[in-house]
Order: structure tokens, then C-alpha cells, then sequence
């Protein structure tokens, strides 16, 4: 008799962990079988000091794939070296194309720093992975952009994560 009372008691264990596991990856549904999760998320917005924007199709409004711009948990900051990038017809927007999916937010350019002799620029991703919680499949294409202060003229572009010149077409 022992046994099966050990037995039920872990199930019961496991699947209150499990209810609590699903309620807080769909968003912190407080109508969970065991009644575990907090059924309340923290709602943050990640915008850069109006020194960065981004073009691409809108990754709000999606049905059925939860929005990484609106974390429920920490968040991975990386600085990866650019792929290349481009100047607009007005010389003060560099453009660099991006892709980003799962938990991922799209990716921004980021200035470090910008002075007379050269520009310095770094492409930030942000990815919301947790262990234990799956993440979305799908990929999205698109441009991030930021504005210089001044026009680009004869001066460098310097990545920063790698600190080599970039060649700007």
C-alpha cells in the first residue's frame, strides 16, 4: 500500500509542476488545474534612445505564437558583427539587413560612438530563451536602420564588435 501511495503522490507532484510549466509558457493563464503559476506577466518594452529603428513586417497581432517584444522573463543582450551594410540615397541612414525568429527580437543597429573621423556601429540582438519553454518556429527577414547625427561623408565605419573597417556600399 505504501508504493502506490508514494507513487500517486509523485504523480500528483509531477503534474502540478507540469500545470504550473504550461501556465506561465501560454502567456501566465491563472486557469491552471493545480492552480500553480502567478497568472501575472510583466509587460516591457525595448526601444532603443531614438537612435535606432527598424523596417521590416510587423511581428505583432500573430494568433498562436506568443510576442518576444513582451517578455515574462529575462532577456540575453548580444552585439554580433555586422553582415554588411548600406547607406541610403539621403547619407545619414545606414540599412543592414536582419532575420530573427523563436524568441528572438528583431535585431537593431546601435551606434557606440561617432565623431568626425569615423563611426562606430554594433548590431544588438536580444533573444528571451528559458529553459524549459519552447520557442516559436519561425524565421523573419528584414532591415534595421539608424541615423547618423551627420552625414556618413569620407568617414570610416568601424564594427565594434570585431573593430575592423566595414565596407559600405
Amino acid at each position: 500500500m505504501k508504493p502506490l501511495v508514494k507513487t500517486v503522490a509523485t504523480t500528483a507532484v509531477v503534474l502540478a509542476g507540469l500545470a504550473g510549466c504550461a501556465s506561465r509558457s501560454s502567456g501566465g493563464s491563472s486557469t491552471s488545474a493545480a492552480g500553480a503559476g502567478s497568472g501575472g506577466s510583466s509587460t516591457s518594452s525595448s526601444s532603443s534612445a531614438g537612435q535606432t529603428s527598424s523596417t521590416s513586417p510587423s511581428s505583432t497581432g500573430q494568433t498562436g505564437s506568443p510576442n518576444p517584444s513582451n517578455p515574462s522573463g529575462p532577456a540575453t543582450v548580444k552585439y554580433v558583427p555586422l553582415q554588411g551594410l548600406s547607406l541610403q540615397k539621403d547619407g545619414v541612414t545606414l540599412v543592414t539587413e536582419v532575420n530573427w525568429g523563436g524568441c528572438n527580437e528583431q535585431p537593431t543597429l546601435v551606434i557606440k560612438s561617432q565623431d568626425a573621423s569615423k563611426v562606430v556601429i554594433e548590431e544588438k540582438t536580444v533573444s528571451h530563451y528559458r529553459v524549459g519553454v519552447m520557442c516559436p518556429d519561425f524565421s523573419r527577414d528584414g532591415q534595421a536602420s539608424v541615423k547618423l547625427d551627420a552625414p556618413l561623408g569620407s568617414r570610416q565605419v568601424i564594427d565594434g564588435v570585431k573593430n575592423v573597417a566595414i565596407s559600405v556600399s
